[in-house]
Parts: structure tokens; sequence; C-alpha cells
């Protein structure tokens, strides 16, 4: 979906012997705030049949609506809406043509997750020790394995560096990073360019830290024109000059700052841009007397940033490291440590300490509610490990089980376009009727009312919190929003007060128009779905 350019912005393990193999993390804090809405009627399962009379009075406000509005003039628009309970067809437009869906496409990765891995499924991250500890040094390699976990944070890698210091270890061997879960490659075909200096493109990897962002806080100088003061958070090395990129430095999270201080009152333009050499580069202005600003930059090289906040967690908790060295691989920005191939991680090892993610069912609150794609990239290729093809989980074998899931469904695999699982690739595309034959499934699962509970409400929570209120559509819409350049889809569940529940997608594409118009244009129809 579109989000703003910038972002402005505790595991504990207990002590245990070594001989008793491993601290536990407690469970983790909710990444987002599921108690919103949690008072507001779902859509009836029950209710009064649609009479024909009824969904031709619809059919035709909807076509007047849409013939009529300059909002989508020119624009590719589809609309499909069925009976929650029989899947009678209420209203349609183009809805077997192929959209770009942008992030409604994140119904299909959390539906095939819940529908494949379960509910209960959760990431898990590990610290291992290759060897037997004596006189308080680890004969061997230690290991910080990753899993996938989308919310592994820097409290989480304190905890396991406590829980290395009181399984009696002081000195380690080498600090192996293992992301051997997943493929490497962090990007995915039809992702803008220009997007991967910002929080919501960051790398994928199987040890993902901080959603693999660092926080950089920028504070004025104390007059203007003097250079800006930035601090990167966990770990992160910042050189405020321009030149900056260019110096070598063994740091691999390097930040270039040129942000300059403006004056008093001035607009903050502060901005990102990322170099070929993986070096984040901030520009533009804070005004004199402002509040630090905090951003979010995501990170060239996942592992090597979680390596860096590791060994510093290791250091506070008395535990020296002998480092492997970074070794810069080619082009693009693969900063990686020297290459660790599964043959090379010690065996037998002992599990120190491990943390458990939040279940997939609250997980889908965090992919859904605020549309995350980090979260969607690496669901898709957990899905990739499932039967029949084992670690590493890919892309393409992620995909691969959607497109059976679908087939599943009755929905043609072979006329669509999945190149992720975000919708943030410019190649995805797929239909209104496909979107909602996923709603469907999840309606009558047992897991509707947790599909419902994880999807933004009209009004309410997550990106439709400030959408349609004041319309008969305000906590009456269940919905996936979707918003990239030139597209903005909306699809989900609509609360009939007569008739139950409405099961609709409606897509617009190739679309120059203004925002607010296609909103309102969108709450008229929604409110004919809630009303009608």
């Amino acid at each position: 979906m579109t989000r703003p350019r910038l972002r402005r912005g505790a595991a504990a393990a207990v002590s245990v012997s070594f001989a008793l193999l491993f601290a536990r993390a407690a469970a983790p804090a909710l990444a987002v705030d599921r108690s919103l809405g949690a008072g507001v009627p779902k859509p009836a399962a029950t209710g009064a049949p649609w009479t024909d009379a009824e969904i031709a009075s619809l059919a035709a406000n909807a076509d007047v609506a849409l013939a009529g509005s300059a909002a989508v003039r020119g624009a590719h628009v589809g609309v499909y809406a069925i009976d929650a309970r029989d899947g009678r067809v209420l209203y349609q437009r183009n809805a077997d043509d192929d959209f770009q869906p942008a992030s409604t496409f994140k119904l299909l990765v959390g539906s095939a997750a819940l529908e494949r891995l379960g509910p209960a499924f959760r990431f898990h991250t590990e610290v291992l020790a290759g060897g037997p500890v004596a006189n308080g040094a680890l004969q061997g390699a230690l290991v910080l394995r990753g899993g996938g976990d989308p919310f592994l944070n820097a409290a989480d890698l304190d905890a396991a560096a406590s829980a290395v210091a009181k399984a009696g270890i002081a000195r380690t061997g080498s600090l192996l990073i293992d992301d051997t879960r997943y493929e490497t490659p962090g990007y995915l075909p039809g992702w803008n360019w220009d997007d991967f200096p910002y929080y919501y493109a960051p790398v994928v990897s199987a040890l993902t830290l901080e959603e693999n962002v660092v926080h950089l806080t920028v504070a004025p100088g104390g007059a203007a024109g003097d250079a800006a003061t930035v601090t990167a958070a966990p770990v992160g090395t910042v050189l405020t000059h321009a030149a900056g990129c260019r110096e070598p430095t063994a740091a691999v999270t390097v930040v270039a700052s040129e942000v300059q201080t403006g004056a008093s009152g001035a607009k903050d333009t502060i901005d990102l841009q990322r170099d070929r050499s993986g070096c984040i580069r901030m520009t533009g202005t804070i005004p004199a007397g402002a509040k630090p600003d905090t951003v979010e930059a995501a990170v060239p090289s996942p592992a090597v940033y979680a390596h860096d906040a590791f060994v510093a967690a290791l250091k506070r908790h008395g535990v020296e490291v002998s480092e492997p060295s970074a070794v810069p691989a080619a082009w693009p920005f693969e900063h990686r440590l020297a290459e660790v191939p599964p043959s090379a991680l010690p065996s037998p090892t002992t599990t120190l300490w491990m943390h458990d993610s939040e279940p997939l069912s609250d997980v889908l609150a965090d992919l859904w509610l605020p549309s995350d794609n980090l979260v969607a990239e690496l669901l898709l290729r957990e899905l990739g490990t499932n039967a029949p093809y084992g670690t590493p989980g890919t892309t393409a074998h992620g995909i691969a089980l959607e497109k059976s899931w679908l087939q599943s469904l009755g929905v043609d695999p072979s006329a669509l376009a999945i190149d992720d699982g975000s919708g943030l690739s410019a190649y995805d595309r797929i239909s209104p009727r496909a979107l909602v034959a996923i709603l469907k499934h999840d309606w009558d699962s047992p897991n509707r009312d947790l599909v419902l509970d994880d999807l933004p409400l009209a009004g309410v929570r997550g990106t439709l919190k400030s959408s349609y209120t004041g319309t008969a559509a305000e906590k009456h819409v269940f919905a996936k929003t979707g918003s990239i350049s030139h597209v903005s889809t909306l699809a989900g569940y609509a609360a009939n007060v007569k008739h139950g529940a409405v099961i609709f997608a409606f897509q617009v594409d190739d679309w120059v128009g203004e925002a607010a118009a296609l909103r309102e244009l969108r709450g008229r129809i929604l409110s004919r779905f809630v009303e009608d």
C-alpha cells in the first residue's frame, strides 16, 4: 500500500545450567493493538435473502455512481460482490479482468498461510553452542539461527546474550549467523528501485532484526546552517558529511548524513537514498529548535545488522566474541559475513536460548492492519518450506503452494500473475473474482472470526481507521486496502443490516485521479452494500 516514505516514529531468558539445554524466551508483546473495534458487531451469517428486485436496485445504483464519477474517469475499474451465505452474485463489473492488486495481495499469502501453517504456527529463533565450555570459554562457534520471525528486536537479542552469559560462557570462538532457512535474494521482481531505502521495502531475510530497519534520530544543530546530529539504534555507524559513503569503514550499516539545520519554523525535508555500496544517505533539513525526528531506513544486510547488534549485546553481558570477517560480496549490497554453508555449521549443538514469535493468528493482524510488506514476504518463504519442498524456503516454492491452494478454491492460477507476497511488485495481477474466492473460503472456514478480527475496520482500526467515517460503511466494512502508484484496491466484508455479510472486491488501476474523490465514490458504493 501507499505509505509515507519515512515512518516517524521483551523477551527474558530464565537462568538454567548449560546441561539443561536452553532458556526459552517469554511470549512476545503484541506488535499491534488488537483491542480496537472489539465491541463492533461482526457481519452476520444470517439475514433475509436478497430479492431479485433488491439486487437489481443495488446494481443500478452502483452503475450510476461509477458511470457518473470523475474520480475514475479513464481508469480500469473492477467490482465483484456476493452474498456470503450462498455465493449469489449481487454486483459485477469487469469481475474477471486482471488488476494490479497492491496490498490486497496480502489476503492471498495470509489466508494460504493460515490454511497450510495453521493459526498456532510460530517462527523460532535460536542461539546454539557448537562445543563444550571450559574455564568460561566456548570450545567452538556460537550460532545465531534465524527462523523468519518478523518482529525479533534488540531486547530479544539482549535476552539471548544474557542466556549465553548465564550458561557460563565468557568467551566464544566465533559467531556464526545462520540465515539459511530462506533463500538469499532479498528483493523481488517488479519492486521499485527508489523504494529500497525505505522501511516498507526492506531486504527479506530469515534473520530479521527490528523489521530490518535502523532507527535514525535526527536533532537540529544550534543554528541554521549547522549540521544536524544523527544517532543510529540499535547499531550503525553515522558519518555526518557528504563523503561518508565513500570512506573505507569496517561497518556494514553505514549512514552518511548530509542533513542540515534549517530556519526555525521551516518544513522538515529529511529524505533517504541508497547508493551502490549499500550506504544509507540522509539528505534535507530539520528546522532549528525542532524536536528530534526519528526515521527508519531499510538496512542493506539484515544478517550482518543482526550480527553487529548481537555482538554488542554479548559484550554488554561480559561475553567476548572472536568475530569472523565481514566480506562485501557483489552488487546489490549483499554485504555478508564469510559465507557459512549449512555443512560448515557445528554439529552437534546445544541450544542456549530459543525465542518463539507470536502465533500466526496474531501475525496476521500485524500483516493486514498496518499492511506490512516484510511480514508478507517472510510468510511466503515460510510457505515455501512446506512439503514437498523443504528448506531453504524460496519465493518460487511459496508461490507454487499458493497456486495449488487457489486451484483447490476453484481459481485458475494460470489467470493470475504472482511475483511476491506483499503486492509491492508491479508484475502482480489478480481478478476481483479471485479475491472474493479467497475471502469466501475464509468466511466458510473455522477461522472466520480470526480473519475479521485481524482486518482493518472502517473508521476504527488499521489502514481504514480514518476512512468512510460519517458514512454507512463506518464500523460495517472489514477489509484489506491496497494502494501504490496509480492503483487503489479494497477487498473484504460488508455487514449489511438486513441481509448479513456481503463479500466484495473493488479494484482500480491505471488511475490518475484524486484519492479523496475515489474514497468518496467507494464510500457511496460500500454504503449501498451495507444499507440496500
